[in-house]
């Protein structure tokens, strides 16, 4: 899976067909409250801002048509949480649930003769359109049809799927292709219902909430924003840009692992380490406070947004093997505070807290190679809509192609100088890291 944003997205033109989901059956009040992650991206959504994510498969063959919308059909029929949608009342957000869906196709237009920029751009504005939350089953279904392959597009508001949830379909859409039968889909609506009941029994006494009080007491109760100046000044939003880099190649990402945990340290808590050191590099704080998203919930057989946030002060230390540990010990305490969602803490702390920017600093990491995925041969990219920013947000993902890094930032030249400096001595110590596998070691055991 690779991950990229909108803005600079590329899709080779061809034929373009659509398939519209229409609902069927009676609608009915699903089972799974509204969590806070929803509330606050639907707040966005109903201020007009746009939040979707898009699957792209890319094929290469010219598939069957027939096939491709049947494939659809079964895709989102066996997800319960893509047969929903959003409703707004007074009393707050509502999720309709229909039971059932026909996924018909909708249009076919031939290729217009767009570069392939253009051609993204106006799927992206199409997006953008149909994914809207609050209307029944707004699902983005197309295929781009070529004379030797296809790319296949699935786009989703973000609050029906998260990185997870896009995995999976990638490796359901292909079986699916494929012939195979698949096992019947876990509920996602369940899982959000598992997750909203752990929430509602978190006592004021709770351990994790005394953790999450720590950590905002130690920010000054500051919701995390990035370390450093980016150019925007508080208040105000600049148009949103992405930087996308490998920081370490399949072989070398290996090697960047064994000897992390040689080291009593772990892959994702390494590279953040690397992060803050690298921030604390071009100007930012020896702990760097941000937040880390973290699956919670659901199963691997269901699609759905089941996020939670956890906590997290990383150290970036004077000796990096030094620090490494230190942070693997932080993150595997703060992973379990994600398990009681936002709710408690507003209720707890939200009177405390205060926010400077609209969006969060945080820095998330998926491990695709541990996921489902694409047939080999099939070519995945998550796409992620763009919006104007006020503060940076790192994603960090692994695949058989090793580490990248994904940075989404305020388009100043403040930033985009800040974010390269901080990009180039992250690669610098990633690189060192790995140099050490290389070393002789002496009779002792020890490195010379």
């Amino acid at each position: 899976m690779k991950l990229s944003s909108s803005e600079t997205w590329e899709v080779e033109p061809g034929e373009l067909v659509r398939w519209r989901p229409v609902p069927g059956g009676i609608s009915t009040q699903a089972s799974a409250p509204v969590s806070e992650n929803e509330r606050f991206h639907l707040d966005s959504i109903a201020q007009g801002q746009p939040g979707w994510i898009a699957l792209t498969l890319d094929f290469p063959e010219r598939l069957d048509l027939g096939r491709v919308g049947e494939v659809m059909s079964t895709v989102i029929a066996r997800h319960d949480v893509l047969r929903s949608h959003y409703t707004a009342t007074d009393a707050g957000y509502q999720r309709l649930l229909h039971g059932g869906v026909d996924v018909r196709e909708g249009s076919r237009e031939a290729d217009a003769g767009l570069g392939p920029a253009a051609f993204a751009a106006a799927l992206a504005e199409r997006i953008t359109a149909t994914c809207n939350p609050f209307e029944p089953l707004p699902h983005f279904l197309a295929a781009v049809r070529r004379a030797s392959s296809t790319t296949l597009i699935c786009g989703f508001d973000h609050c029906y799927v998260d990185a997870r949830s896009m995995a999976l379909l990638s490796s359901e859409i292909c079986e699916l292709l494929a012939g195979a039968a698949l096992a019947p889909a876990e509920s996602g609506l369940d899982a959000l219902c598992r997750v909203a009941g752990e929430e509602a029994a978190v006592a004021p006494d709770d351990a994790r909430l005394g953790e999450w009080e720590r950590f905002l007491a130690a920010t000054d109760w500051q919701v995390p924003e990035f370390p450093v100046d980016l150019g925007v000044p508080a208040g105000a939003a600049a148009d949103m840009r992405t930087m996308v880099t490998t920081l370490l190649p399949g072989d070398t990402a290996r090697a960047f692992s064994s000897e992390v945990h040689r080291h009593g340290g772990r892959t994702y808590p390494a590279v953040l380490t690397c992060a803050a050191k690298a921030l604390n590099t071009v100007g930012g704080p020896a702990e760097v406070a941000t937040v880390v998203p973290t699956g919670t919930g659901a199963g691997p057989g269901c699609v759905g947004w089941s996020v939670g946030n956890a906590p997290l002060l990383i150290t970036a230390g004077d000796d990096l093997f030094e620090a490494v540990p230190v942070n693997t010990a932080r993150l595997a305490a703060a992973l379990p505070l994600a398990e009681i969602g936002l709710t408690p803490v507003y209720a707890a702390f939200g009177h405390r807290l205060r926010q400077r920017r609209s969006d969060v600093f945080m820095m998330s990491y998926v491990d695709y190679t541990r996921l489902p995925g694409p047939h080999p041969g099939v070519r995945a990219e998550q796409v992620s809509s763009s919006k104007p920013t006020d503060t940076a947000q790192w994603w960090f993902w692994r695949d058989s192609d090793g580490i990248h890094v994904r940075v989404r930032h305020p388009h100043t030249e403040r930033a985009v100088a800040v974010l390269a400096a901080t990009l180039e001595e992250m690669r610098t110590l990633v690189t060192a890291v790995v140099a050490r596998t290389a070393e002789p070691v002496g009779v002792s055991g020890e490195r010379a």
